[in-house]
């Protein structure tokens, strides 16, 4: 047990808020979260070095998981008590929207982020750069663009996912379908020497994914997951000739038949792109849909 979890289960021991199970679920999710900040390369003494940076880390972290806003929201609440507990409320945000987590009340709100030439600009790491190409452009995984190689990877019509880099270790492939998706491939190909990732060779994985995340936040491209959705709704659009029902387009009971049937068949395509088994992960970033 590291030091943060010693102090986590201690701070939760000298406050027992709650009924018995409320009590054990929290403990279970702060010693959790001690897990994910100690993976992610946070080396946190004591409960109290408890700063934003974690914050966004560990909700970032979460949404690349894609963990449904239900989940965030009550793993928010324990880090709010958290932060509460050791007298550093500020750090965390009062509003769950301002971590693309929607509320109870507004269930359907709409993840997808565009993309921001002025942002992307403030970047000063070439491979952060072309990391966050990959996820604006395909659709990928924060910790999928920064383990792509594009040496092995880019093909003739088509990128070629290791499942090494994937989450769950399922290989994937993505079409190349625009001209746009082509030339960040090349630029990717100019940039990365050899048989490289997009991890600069001097430094491991999590040493890039803290520089990633401080330079993501300096410039203001909160939630980058978001570029995810996106991709998937504009993929809809061009499979299905229209919008989805969660950027404005027809719900489930107005389509036609027709309508109904390429709906189906662009949220399989698209379920599949993502790197997901299940159709009906689709419903949270293109809007439901009756199976």
């Amino acid at each position: 047990m590291d030091d943060l979890t010693m102090d986590l289960t201690r701070l939760c021991r000298r406050n027992r808020d709650g009924s018995y199970g409320t009590q054990a679920n929290r403990l279970r999710g702060l010693t959790a979260m001690a897990n994910e900040l100690r993976e992610l390369g946070y080396r946190m003494p004591a409960a109290k070095s408890l700063k934003s940076k974690h914050v966004d880390a560990l909700v970032e972290k979460w949404l690349d998981n894609e963990h449904t806003d239900a989940t965030i929201r009550n793993r928010l609440t324990w880090l709010r008590w958290w932060a509460e507990k050791v007298d550093k409320s500020n750090v965390i945000h009062r509003d769950n929207a301002r971590y693309g987590v929607n509320d109870r009340t507004n269930a359907t709100r709409n993840r997808a982020k565009q993309f921001s030439q002025e942002k992307f600009n403030k970047l000063t790491c070439p491979y952060i750069k072309g990391a966050i190409l990959l996820q604006a452009h395909f659709g990928l995984r924060r910790e999928e663009a920064m383990k792509f190689r594009p040496q092995y990877a880019i093909g003739r019509d088509l990128i070629s996912l290791k499942a090494s880099w994937t989450k769950g270790g399922r290989p994937r492939v993505i079409p190349i379908t625009t001209l746009q998706q082509r030339q960040v491939l090349q630029h990717l190909q100019k940039l990365v020497p050899g048989d490289g990732s997009l991890i600069p060779p001097q430094l491991t994985y999590v040493e890039q994914l803290k520089q990633y995340e401080y330079q993501t936040l300096k410039a203001g491209m909160r939630n980058t997951h978001g570029f995810r959705h996106t991709y998937a709704q504009q993929r809809y659009k061009v499979l299905t000739g229209q919008p989805c029902p969660i950027n404005g387009g027809k719900l489930w009971q107005d389509m036609t038949p027709e309508e109904k049937t390429a709906d189906r068949t662009a949220r399989q395509t698209i379920a599949l792109e993502l790197g997901h088994g299940r159709i009906s992960i689709t419903d949270t970033y293109l809007g439901s849909a009756a199976r």
